[in-house]
């Protein structure tokens, strides 16, 4: 049963450690969006 418990820990590290690697992608887009939308203004084609 230690072993099981053991490698359901390094499994959940390892899926915590990729969910954060997953957010900082997520937040680097989410930047170049709100960059690009800046850049656009008000000239924007899309209601909001």
């Amino acid at each position: 049963m230690s072993e099981t418990a053991a490698a359901q820990q390094k499994s959940a590290t390892r899926n915590e450690s990729s969910d954060q690697r997953i957010l900082a992608q997520v937040d680097k887009w989410l930047a170049v969006i709100r960059e690009i939308s800046g850049e656009r203004g008000t000239q924007s084609n899309y209601p909001r």
